[in-house]
C-alpha cells in the first residue's frame, strides 16, 4: 500500500477547452475516481491535479464558454493547479507545454491524462497506476510506457481520452510531435483554428514515409494521438491497455468524431465496467 508521499509520483492532468456541459459530466466521474483512489490507497492526500485549459477561438461565444469552464474548474476543483492559454492553441501544443514542465519536477514520473468529454469508471485511476506498477516490477519501463484505460484497438493503438504516460515516454515523443506541430503550422498562437484546419493529405504522406523508413505501419489518421503513437513505436515505448473498459468517450461531434464514426467504431455502444475494485484488481493481476 502506498503512503501519501509516494503518491506524488503520479499527477492527474485534465485537458479542457470550451465545453462546460461536457466538462461538468467529466468532473462528476473524475471526482468519484479520485475519491475511490484516496480510499483504496489509504492515503492522506489525493493525487495532485493539474487542469490545462486551452484558450478560446476568435468568437465572443467561444470566449464566454472558456470563461464558464474556468469558473467551473475553480469552483469544483479548488485544489487544482490551473494552466490557461490566451488563445486556442490546439491539443498537440498544450499537451507538450503542460507535460514537459510537469516532468521536469523531480517528484513526478508519470501523469494520468484525461480529456474533457469522457466518463471514467470509479476504478480507472487505480487500474492505470496498478498496470504501470506491474510494468515497473517486471523491469519493462526502461524505454517508457503508456497505459490506456480501455482494451487496445485491433491496430495496437490505445485510447487517448484517458491514459497514463510516464516521463520517458513523453520525452521520447517530444521531437517528433514538435516537428509535426512546426512543419504543418498547427499551433493556434499563429493562426486561429490551425489544428482543426490541418492539411490531412500532407500529414498522411509525411507520417507514412517516416513509418515506412522505420519499418512500421503508417498511422491511421492525422491527429496528435496517431503522431504520438508513431513516435512511441519508433522509440520502443511499451503500449498497454486495460483488459476492461474503464473510460467511455461521450463526444459525438468534434474534430475526430461524428455520429457515423461513433456507430462505425462502436463508440455508441461503449459500456464502462463498474465492477468493484477487488474484482478489477483481480483481473488486472491475472493480466499482468
Amino acid at each position: 500500500m502506498r503512503n501519501s508521499g509516494e503518491a506524488t509520483r503520479t499527477a492527474i492532468v485534465l485537458f479542457a477547452y470550451d465545453r462546460p456541459d461536457a466538462l461538468s459530466r467529466t468532473l462528476d466521474s473524475l471526482e468519484a475516481a479520485r475519491d475511490t483512489w484516496l480510499k483504496e490507497r489509504n492515503a492522506e492526500q489525493n493525487l495532485p491535479l493539474i487542469v490545462s485549459l486551452d484558450g478560446p477561438r476568435a468568437t465572443p461565444e467561444s470566449r464566454q464558454r472558456v470563461r464558464d469552464v474556468h469558473a467551473m474548474v475553480k469552483q469544483r476543483l479548488p485544489d487544482a493547479e490551473i494552466r490557461t492559454e490566451a488563445v486556442n492553441r490546439g491539443l498537440p501544443t498544450i499537451l507538450m507545454e503542460t507535460l514537459t514542465p510537469l516532468f521536469s519536477a523531480a517528484q513526478y514520473h508519470r501523469a494520468i491524462c484525461i480529456e474533457d468529454d469522457v466518463e471514467l469508471a470509479p476504478t480507472a485511476l487505480l487500474a492505470l497506476e496498478s498496470l504501470s506498477d506491474a510494468l515497473g516490477a517486471r523491469g519493462e519501463t526502461e524505454r517508457g510506457h503508456v497505459v490506456g484505460a480501455a482494451p487496445m484497438h485491433r491496430d495496437g493503438s490505445v485510447e487517448h481520452q484517458a491514459l497514463l504516460i510516464d516521463a520517458t515516454a513523453h520525452h521520447a515523443s517530444l521531437p517528433f510531435v514538435r516537428e509535426y506541430i512546426d512543419r504543418f503550422q498547427l499551433d493556434g498562437a499563429t493562426r486561429d483554428g490551425a489544428y482543426g484546419d490541418r492539411d490531412h493529405v500532407a500529414i498522411t504522406e509525411w507520417s507514412a514515409a517516416v513509418a515506412q523508413h522505420d519499418g512500421l505501419a503508417a498511422p491511421q489518421g492525422t491527429s496528435q494521438d496517431r503522431m504520438r503513437e508513431l513516435a512511441w513505436r519508433r522509440a520502443g515505448v511499451t503500449l498497454l491497455g486495460t483488459p476492461m473498459r474503464l473510460v467511455r468517450h461521450r463526444g459525438l461531434w468534434g474534430q475526430h468524431n461524428t455520429p457515423w464514426y461513433a456507430l462505425r467504431t462502436g463508440q455508441l455502444f461503449q459500456r464502462v465496467d463498474r465492477s468493484s475494485w477487488r474484482s478489477i484488481e483481480a483481473r488486472l493481476t491475472k493480466r499482468s
